[in-house]
């Protein structure tokens, strides 16, 4: 394996598979509201993101209309929520064998103990932070990364529409650790953020499935 061979072989592959001007923009996530982002990384694991009324986006509406707040940005608050009225408000599903309002809830818990409380205290690279956040069953560093995207941090969610992708232009599989650092040096080649190339990706790679298996993860 050749990283500036991959890098440029890669960069070939989606400037003929997914030009530019094709490319989705990123939606913007949730700046500054980080029970928001947490709640939607947490949902995000095999989930349908759906619009503002259904799906992930429609819980986190659920969420802040429960709480009676536009720009929730307080982890103590989360980490207070009893599991099982915030599974009400979700309205979700299980994230290996718990609900997923129990794993949001333990997670904001482990951050605020850590002192993380709003947006500005997490650090998408404190590796404390991310034990924090994978520590808690049913959660892993992929959606720790997509936490910190939803939170406006560059970055890639190297996810089974990332992968599948990076190994097909590749023509071998690779790990999320190496599809990741990959496609930080794409991205700069394109001229890119690392955040918007992984947004284009995997609407692309998802979109390219049959519409009944469009997950997020």
């Amino acid at each position: 394996m050749n990283p500036q061979t991959d890098v440029q072989r890669l960069a070939g592959f989606i400037e003929a598979e997914l030009p530019r001007n094709t490319w989705k923009p990123w939606p913007g996530g949730w700046p500054d509201q980080i029970e928001a982002a947490l709640i939607d990384a947490v949902l995000s694991i095999a989930a349908q993101y759906g619009t503002p009324e259904n799906g992930v986006r429609g819980a986190v509406s659920r969420y802040r209309k429960a709480i009676g707040a536009d720009r929730p940005d307080d982890l103590a608050r989360l980490a207070a929520y009893d599991p099982e009225k915030l599974q009400d408000v979700l309205n979700n599903q299980k994230v290996s064998g718990r609900t997923k309002a129990s794993a949001i809830v333990e997670a904001a818990g482990n951050l605020l103990a850590l002192g993380v409380k709003t947006a500005t205290d997490l650090d998408a690279h404190n590796s404390a932070q991310k034990r924090a956040y994978t520590c808690v069953h049913g959660l892993g560093p992929v959606t720790w990364d997509y936490f910190g995207m939803l939170l406006g941090k560059l970055g890639v969610k190297a996810d089974r529409w990332i992968l599948r992708f990076v190994s097909r232009g590749l023509g071998r599989d690779l790990t999320p650790a190496e599809a990741r650092s990959l496609l930080h040096e794409v991205a700069d080649r394109l001229d890119a953020t690392p955040t918007e190339l992984d947004h284009a990706i995997w609407a692309y790679e998802r979109d390219r499935q049959a519409p009944e298996s469009r997950e997020s993860v």
